[in-house]
């Protein structure tokens, strides 16, 4: 899930997938001159990084590569699993050292089956539907229900004035007024809804994601964490949700037929991340990150959500490799899976890490679509400013990127920075991005070749200045700083909302 808007005030013994070979020229093993005192401003590096990447298509072709020889790669099933496996592979065959899988496990296992939805009352009509992840199903067969309208824009009210009536129903979850409440607030109370609607033995639920599109559904979680919900959540298509609304504001009784049939597996799932390095020369012990999510929904091959960003860390490290002059400090690529149900996998990563996150001096994180890089959100690190203000002058014949302290939340990045690590999401001028994201037209055809060779060079650039940059860049932030910084910044009601105050302000 993100928000398309900076705040301020994610070794098995299974055979590699057959993949299609990239036509591009196989890079070095690691094997840089050992001296290291290279100025971060050195045009002559930082020129050669923008030529290796514009000069090829590599980012574009890892990014097809996943899309068409994995496909889709929701998280805790084979298909993610093929998805570690085909990184690894990738990342060893371009030189980069001690590339593994690192294991972290979900509370249970799910996969999507069929989902119908039909009115059969007041007239026939086949729904656009998708079932929300980690969603139940309804019995063999199906049910047919009357359909209660609960009003989205007041969930606590709803639950306490109407449970009860809810029994056998299918909720039909929509705002009764044009001007409603926060979209991200109505997600955030879904799951006491939905505890609700499960004690209340209810048929299904059905609601609308919001996002944009003629007749598209799109999938997500139903929850910004690792929990599941035993009975049936559905996605309709926004027309559709608009014309049941406009039945049932008339009054006329409104009647579905609903089969779903989903998978879970209780007893939890293994899931990996993948990290690769290249080791600092002199300060091998500090990390420069550079981070997609390799996990996408299961509607589409997930190419711009995040394929596109895959493709472009990995491009990014294959031209720092390609250098002749080894960086002072480590470079690591960390592709996270269990970004879409709720940043699991890169929370999972800072536990595991949480001993070096002192030695972090930045994340950068792709996962805004494949439009034009313009900003450099720094989420609430002003110290960072100035320096990297100073580096857009060395990208301007390529960019135009402003920089600040505001904030693209709910990306990997912002795992990062509730640890009090620089978490940078790059903002990205991706328009259709949320109309494409979590449907079934996120595929190859929509990504731009062009801007992701651009973004890559950028993310090289800033990758090996950052981790040459003759002091450390930036702080990173003690409990109470990030807490005090998160409030500062207008950050804390979202993190209340989604129950993550607690873990960024580190209140019991």
């Amino acid at each position: 899930m993100h928000q398309n808007r900076p705040i301020s005030p994610k070794s098995m013994p299974i055979s590699l997938p057959r993949v299609i070979c990239l036509p591009l020229v196989v890079l070095p093993s690691l094997c840089f001159a050992q001296r290291n005192s290279a100025d971060p401003d050195s045009m002559q590096t930082l020129q050669s990084i923008k030529y290796s990447v514009q000069s090829s298509a590599r980012a574009y072709g890892y990014m097809q590569e996943l899309c068409d020889a994995v496909g889709p790669r929701l998280t805790g099933t084979d298909s993610a699993n093929a998805a570690c496996r085909w990184a690894m592979n990738r990342l060893k065959r371009s030189g980069l050292q001690d590339v593994r899988m690192e294991p972290w496990r979900m509370s249970k296992g799910w996969q999507r089956g069929h989902a119908f939805c039909q009115v059969t009352a007041p007239f026939a009509m086949d729904l656009n539907v998708v079932s929300y992840g980690w969603t139940g199903s309804t019995k063999r067969g199906g049910i047919n229900a009357d359909v209660v309208a609960v009003n989205s824009d007041d969930l606590p009210g709803e639950i306490q004035k109407k449970a009860q009536g809810w029994s056998g129903k299918v909720l039909f979850l929509a705002p009764l007024s044009a001007k409603h409440v926060n979209p991200l607030r109505v997600f955030s109370q879904l799951p006491k809804l939905l505890n609700s609607a499960s004690q209340a033995h209810v048929a299904g639920v059905i609601t609308g994601s919001g996002r944009p599109g003629v007749m598209l559904t799109h999938t997500g979680p139903a929850a910004f964490k690792d929990s599941y919900f035993p009975i049936p959540v559905l996605d309709v298509a926004s027309e559709h949700q608009i014309t049941i609304q406009r039945l049932l504001a008339l009054k006329r009784p409104v009647r579905v037929k609903l089969d779903v049939d989903n998978t879970v597996v209780p007893s939890g799932t293994e899931c990996f991340n993948v990290v690769a390095d290249i080791p600092g020369a002199e300060k091998p012990d500090e990390f420069v990150i550079l981070a997609a999510h390799l996990d996408s929904w299961d509607l589409s091959p997930g190419a711009v959500d995040d394929a596109a960003g895959v493709g472009t860390v990995m491009a990014a490290a294959d031209a720092i490799v390609s250098q002749s002059v080894r960086p002072t400090r480590t470079v690591r690529v960390v592709l996270f899976t269990g970004e879409e149900e709720g940043l699991l996998g890169s929370l999972a990563y800072m536990r595991m890490h949480r001993l070096e996150a002192g030695k972090i001096v930045a994340a950068y994180v792709c996962d805004w679509g494949t439009g034009p890089m313009t900003k450099i959100p720094l989420a609430g690190h002003q110290e960072l400013v100035s320096p990297l203000q100073h580096f857009t002058q060395t990208v301007s014949d390529i960019a135009q990127l402003s920089v600040d302290s505001s904030y693209l939340v709910f990306t990997d990045a912002y795992s990062f920075t509730l640890a009090g690590i620089p978490g940078v999401a790059f903002l990205q001028n991706s328009p259709d991005y949320v109309q494409i994201g979590h449907s079934a037209a996120d595929t190859v055809d929509k990504v731009n070749k062009k801007n992701l060779s651009t973004n890559t060079a950028i993310l090289g650039c800033l990758g090996y200045w950052t981790a040459n940059y003759p002091s450390r860049l930036g702080l990173t932030y003690n409990r109470g700083q990030v807490a005090a910084s998160l409030k500062r910044d207008g950050q804390q009601p979202v993190l209340e909302l989604f129950d993550l105050w607690k873990l960024a302000s580190g209140a019991k």
